[in-house]
């Protein structure tokens, strides 16, 4: 046999294991078919405790659900903790494009005045993890408020009362803000627990407070947090550096120095 033929056996005996490859190994580890695959994936999806994704928003949007049920939640230490409200089933509600993204809730008289609507605002991770919660609040409706996506302004705090929303501590605040020449109010909830502090906030026209104050006063109220299943990896360190609330190197007369021997 010449040279060119042993090389041509050769050639035609690969093509051969080639071409009846898959057969052979179909034959001794067989495995699921692409219909036994979506039969599965469909069994998995409707099991029990599974929500249908018809009734879900997009994850990616981190807005409502289609009940209306507005869910936040603080990862920063185990176990997870969720914050939620509920928005009024009617009128129709819908998710601003725009950041910070607030629900857009219309007023009966938005037919006439499109402006005539009231916004609602999350608002996670509220400073440090040991900010107490009226910092929080302040870093929220003060801090956020007055970026210029917000209202550029800082709210001005009109009334405080502290509450419990199941078993954290809460804060629930009156306040009013101006934007431009338009002056609007609000009431927010921010509630502390041991992941740190997160809340709402519902906000309107003055000129709508009559209709409005009703509605957002419902919102705030149904606020409801719990703890989450344990086992979530933490988004930061078990531990952080309480605040400085004043520079290192210049501490208060009354603070004893590194070199004081008390």
């Amino acid at each position: 046999m010449t040279i060119a033929q042993s090389t041509c056996c050769r050639v035609g005996f690969v093509m051969a294991l080639i071409l009846s490859g898959p057969g052979l190994w179909a034959q001794d580890s067989p495995g699921p078919s692409l219909g036994d695959l979506a039969r599965k994936t469909r069994a998995e999806r409707s099991a029990h405790g599974r929500v249908s994704g018809k009734q879900l928003v997009d994850p990616e949007e981190g807005g409502p659900d289609t009940t209306g049920v507005w869910r936040i939640q603080l990862c920063s230490r185990t176990p997870c903790h969720e914050l939620s409200v509920t928005l009024p089933k009617t009128p129709t509600w819908k998710r601003a494009s725009e950041q910070p993204r607030p629900v857009v809730i219309p007023l009966a008289s938005a037919a006439q005045d499109p402006n005539a609507t009231i916004r609602l605002y999350s608002a996670e991770s509220l400073g440090p993890l040991y900010t107490p919660i009226d910092g929080a609040k302040r870093v929220f409706l003060q801090g956020w408020f007055s970026r210029p996506e917000y209202f550029g302004q800082s709210a001005r705090i009109l009334l405080d009362e502290h509450v419990q929303v199941n078993s954290d501590q809460a804060l629930i605040s009156h306040f009013s803000v101006m934007s431009g020449t338009t002056t609007y109010r609000g009431i927010s909830v921010v509630v502390g627990n041991g992941s740190g502090n997160y809340g709402f906030a519902c906000v309107f026209r003055e000129q709508d407070a009559d209709a409005a104050n009703s509605i957002c006063d419902a919102i705030i109220k149904s606020a409801h947090s719990e703890p989450l299943e344990p086992g979530v990896r933490p988004k930061y360190p078990m531990y952080r550096k309480p605040p400085q609330y004043y520079p290192e190197d210049d501490p208060p007369e009354d603070s004893p120095r590194e070199d004081d021997p008390e």
